[in-house]
């Protein structure tokens, strides 16, 4: 069993350009080659040891790929790399276009349950959320590029806002249509 770092970067674990923009596919099928080698299974029939550090690298790689595969929690990871602290737990928007549009997928989402047909209020809801988390998405990537990372943490803020925002999306939609 090859020897892994705990502490190598992601990026380069999964063999993929350090950057926002990634290509996904590529990313999926690095991490699956990785997993065929390091899958714990391949090393049942082996030492404690090299079974206790293939469960440690596969974990690694899950994480890795956890990492990059989510575009908020990619964002993160690429702050921390740049040294940015990306703790949001007291943060408060001064955008006003932002408080704005906050305001109204907000209200859009409370008034889902009274819509006259809530699967298209849902799909509705869905597409403007989606359209203002590519804004950020784009935003960020932009910052990030040029290294304006007071920006990019905005816009990594706002991503955090909108995804929390679609996991209440998701709640209120399995109430509604009874998953």
């Amino acid at each position: 069993m090859s020897v892994f770092n705990p502490q190598e970067n992601y990026f380069a674990l999964l063999a993929v350009p350090q950057a926002y923009e990634l290509d996904i596919s590529a990313l999926t099928s690095s991490y699956r080659a990785l997993q065929r080698e390091a899958h714990p299974d391949r090393f049942a029939n082996g030492s404690e040891r090299d079974l206790r550090l293939a469960v440690q690298q596969s974990s690694f790689i899950n994480e890795a790929y956890e990492t990059l595969v989510s575009p908020t929690r990619r964002a993160a990871y690429l702050l921390k790399l740049a040294g940015v602290n990306s703790d949001m737990s007291s943060t408060t928007f001064q955008d006003p276009e932002f408080l704005m549009q906050q305001m109204q997928l907000r209200e859009e989402l409370s008034e889902l349950q009274d819509a006259s047909d809530p699967e298209q209020a849902l799909d509705v809801f869905y597409r403007d959320l989606d359209q203002a988390a590519k804004s950020q998405k784009e935003a960020f990537s932009q910052s990030y590029n040029q290294q304006q990372f007071d920006l990019a943490l905005a816009a990594y803020a706002k991503l955090q806002f909108l995804e929390k925002l679609r996991s209440e999306a998701e709640l209120k939609e399995s109430e509604l249509l009874d998953y």
